[in-house]
């Protein structure tokens, strides 16, 4: 979730994407060079502080990037954002109201999410949600909802999204 306006209080938070994990699915959220898959290419556009240094060491060396990469299985999460992990209690990590923890984002940072299944529509269909929600989903939002709110306003916030 994103605090769209903050001037707006609670009206200004906003859900910014949602994924469904399948068994099998692995989520890495990251703000570190070192962690970031090698399929996967950091645009100069999207680095700051350190990372750019690197960059232009890189675009000096002859280095063309390509385009910004995206997909269904990449998200770009900004500071001031909130992440809320929902599921069943589980060894070692009780759930409260379904939700398991809120990660409060405090630098910017990558998303990747992987799954297990090869074909390409599976790859594609990373996240998404099952055909028909019930009224039981839309508790479970809304109590991801409250939880953020309860938390307030953040204390960091990027109004654009780059590593470093």
């Amino acid at each position: 979730m994103r605090w769209i306006d903050i001037l707006a209080g609670d009206g200004g938070l906003s859900i910014v994407d949602l994924w469904e994990l399948r068994d099998g699915d692995s989520v890495t959220i990251t703000n570190r060079l070192e962690d970031l898959p090698t399929w996967f290419e950091l645009h100069p556009t999207e680095t700051q502080g350190t990372f750019a240094y690197k960059m232009l060491r890189k675009l000096q060396e002859g280095h063309q990037p390509g385009d910004v990469m995206d997909g269904p299985n990449l998200w770009r999460l900004r500071a001031g954002d909130r992440v809320v992990w929902m599921g069943e209690s589980r060894p070692g990590q009780h759930a409260v109201d379904h939700i398991l923890a809120i990660l409060d984002l405090r630098e910017c940072a990558l998303t990747i999410g992987e799954a297990p299944r090869g074909t390409l529509s599976e790859a594609i269909a990373f996240g998404a949600l099952k055909a028909d929600p019930g009224p039981a989903d839309a508790v479970l939002g809304r109590a991801a909802v409250a939880a953020v709110r309860q938390l307030g306003v953040p204390r960091a916030l990027a109004t654009q999204w780059a590593l470093g």
